[in-house]
């Protein structure tokens, strides 16, 4: 196993998993509104986000780095996160805000994940290259 200092997706398992449980969670307790517009988008974005959360203690378990579409992936959903409140007529300010809030978390996350793979992807391809492929 890696260690703490080398994250190698640990910020998607910690990260995902904290926001993904919110997600699923907000709509029955915090929200008064059971079927508003945004509670089957918070459910299914809670289930997606678990599942990438779930993804990244896989790579953990198998000591590799979480790959960057699943970074991408979790950025564009906090964009649509972000973006959805807006476009689409929510239950009152605290969904809205909440979401929008949640996204913003989502989308850096993903951001930052997708870093930590290329970053690490760049410095496999470099020692790689060093080792002497004899190839120009």
């Amino acid at each position: 196993m890696g260690e703490w200092t080398d994250m190698r997706g640990k910020e998607l398992i910690i990260g995902g998993t904290s926001l993904g449980v919110w997600l699923l969670a907000a709509p029955f307790v915090v929200y008064d509104a059971m079927l508003a517009p945004n509670f089957w988008n918070d459910v299914l974005m809670g289930v997606v986000v678990a599942a990438l959360a779930f993804y990244g203690v896989v790579c953990t378990w198998r000591d590799r780095q979480v790959g960057i579409a699943a970074g991408g992936l979790l950025a564009l959903l906090g964009l649509w996160q972000v973006t959805r409140p807006f476009a689409v007529a929510t239950a009152g300010p605290i969904p809205k805000w909440g979401d929008a809030a949640v996204g913003v978390l989502l989308a850096f996350l993903g951001g930052r994940v997708v870093r930590e793979a290329r970053t690490a992807a760049l410095e496999r391809r470099s020692r790689s290259d060093v080792g002497g492929s004899g190839q120009s």
